[in-house]
């Protein structure tokens, strides 16, 4: 199975300042969201996570707060060195980047209101799109032809035979949204013909949907005038 961006140092982590009491576990000590060492995350995989430098014995729990899959947060209570030790949690099924979240009362993270830790996951493989809207001519009275041409990378890797979407706007208002493909090198050419256009201002975007391997993505081309 292809495996996606996201590499991680040994532990990646992520404290909240607080106002207010000196926080007491241990004291002068913000609590901590950490990953285990990782290396690449593959949709629907768990990644290994803890929580520390929380009051003993309170319940800790880890979700997704922004997927679309149902995904039930994690708990763990934590031992008596402040650590929920590890917790594991299915990823997203779906590529993309999301949040992981955990929610820590006052009273267990010692500060003088709740604390909520984050943070962003890159689940699958993001993708980069150069797109650039062309025309057979620059007037509307010579029947022209319009066509998105573009690259679309993963990295340093084509994003090859991949069906994308391509919509045609004139000033802003959707004229036309047609389907194409990537070759094998990333690259398409595609026009969109059968259209009698009047002049103004085009431009296309052109995207990626979500799927199991790359995230949604989409660029939005530079200006066109037809006259």
């Amino acid at each position: 199975m292809n495996k996606t961006l996201l590499t991680l140092s040994a532990v990646v982590t992520l404290a909240v300042s607080s106002v207010g009491p000196a926080l007491a576990y241990p004291a002068g000590q913000a609590p901590v969201l950490g990953f285990s060492t990782i290396g690449r995350i593959v949709p629907g995989d768990p990644v290994s996570v803890n929580v520390t430098r929380v009051k003993k014995s309170c319940t800790v729990s880890v979700s997704w707060s922004d997927s679309d899959d149902a995904i039930s947060p994690v708990s763990k209570v934590v031992k008596a060195n402040g650590a929920t030790g590890v917790i594991s949690i299915a990823t997203p099924t779906t590529a993309g980047t999301y949040t992981l979240t955990t929610g820590i009362s006052a009273a267990c993270a010692g500060t003088a209101s709740p604390v909520t830790l984050s943070k962003s996951v890159v689940v699958g493989k993001l993708s980069s799109i150069v797109a650039k809207l062309t025309t057979t001519s620059g007037y509307v009275s010579r029947n022209p032809t319009i066509a998105a041409t573009g690259t679309i990378t993963s990295g340093s890797v084509a994003v090859a035979n991949k069906s994308i979407t391509l919509t045609l706007k004139k000033d802003g208002v959707t004229v036309k949204t047609i389907n194409g493909t990537t070759n094998s090198s990333g690259a398409y050419n595609i026009a969109f013909s059968g259209n009698s256009y009047t002049a103004g201002y085009y431009t296309a975007e052109v995207r990626i949907k979500k799927g199991s391997l790359y995230g949604e993505s989409a660029v939005t081309t530079a200006a066109i005038r037809l006259r």
